[in-house]
């Protein structure tokens, strides 16, 4: 059906399983979801098919009419629970949209269900947008019923240090998008990825169970702090140890202070 062409009214009727012909959009799903292992398991379409033996099917498909039956919207697990059940038809809504809405339907159908981390959902949404299913942040906005600017913060995690976005994925510790983008905009990530502030910046605030209030205020501050906040030296028969406390230092402060403490060493060792 086109865009242009008169829709009908929805029709709920059961329909036979073998008129379902899958949405030509579910491997592709399926395929833009499965970094984080979320892909459907055997024990999952188990589970369903008995709650559906014990208590019936509780809500219908969404389907449309295609050429030889009926292409599926919504309704993927229910649909292999049934036929794991051998069952013959399924209630279906029948729905008379165009591609475009079948494929949005069916996208965001899957998301709603897939129970997504923020940081999984930030992936998902972006390999959305480049494989153009949605062609930009406001008519994916817009499909998922989200604000822009939520849209645009999720996404804007994928810009912080490689090392935080794979803690993200696997523990989940900061929700708080508006605190991960302070985060994010204390230093840029390099070329890899990488930006070793940033790390520092986040375990601090994990360390510290800090509230994004008192990380603003933290970086609020007037930098003008020493690097090198105090220093201890310890010596022993054989050996003198040197202790340097400093603060958070981004890298090209480290990669300074390094270099000083190896000239003046070694003016130290030449004067002995």
């Amino acid at each position: 059906m086109s865009d242009t062409e008169p829709k009908g009214k929805d029709l709920v009727v059961f329909i036979r399983l073998t008129d379902l012909k899958e949405s030509p959009w579910q491997s592709r799903f399926e395929a833009i979801t499965a970094q984080k292992g979320q892909l459907q398991k055997t024990t999952d379409i188990d589970e369903l098919a008995a709650s559906i033996d014990k208590n019936g099917l509780m809500q219908p498909i969404i389907v449309r009419p295609v050429e030889g039956g009926y292409e599926l919207i919504d309704g993927h697990r229910r649909m292999q629970a049934m036929r794991k059940l051998g069952r013959g038809q399924i209630l279906a809504i029948v729905r008379d949209v165009s591609d475009r809405e079948a494929q949005i339907m069916h996208v965001i159908g899957n998301l709603q269900r897939k129970n997504l981390k923020p940081v999984e959902l930030a992936l998902t949404y972006q390999k959305m947008l480049d494989s153009r299913i949605f062609k930009d942040k406001r008519e994916l906005s817009k499909a998922i019923g989200k604000d822009e600017t939520y849209v645009g913060d999720l996404l804007s995690t994928l810009q912080l240090d490689s090392r935080i976005i794979e803690d993200l994925a696997k523990n989940n510790l900061i929700k708080d998008l508006r605190l991960l983008r302070l985060i994010r905009l204390y230093e840029p990530v390099d070329s890899k990825g990488v930006s070793n502030a940033q790390w520092e910046l986040y375990r601090k605030v994990l360390f510290s169970k800090m509230s994004r209030k008192e990380l603003a205020l933290m970086l609020k501050k007037p930098a003008n702090n020493p690097p090198v906040k105090s220093w201890k030296m310890r010596q022993s028969q054989k050996k003198v140890t040197i202790s340097l406390e400093t603060g958070i230092l981004d890298q090209a402060k480290k990669d300074k202070l390094m270099k000083l403490i190896a000239d003046k060493m070694q003016e130290i060792s030449d004067s002995l």
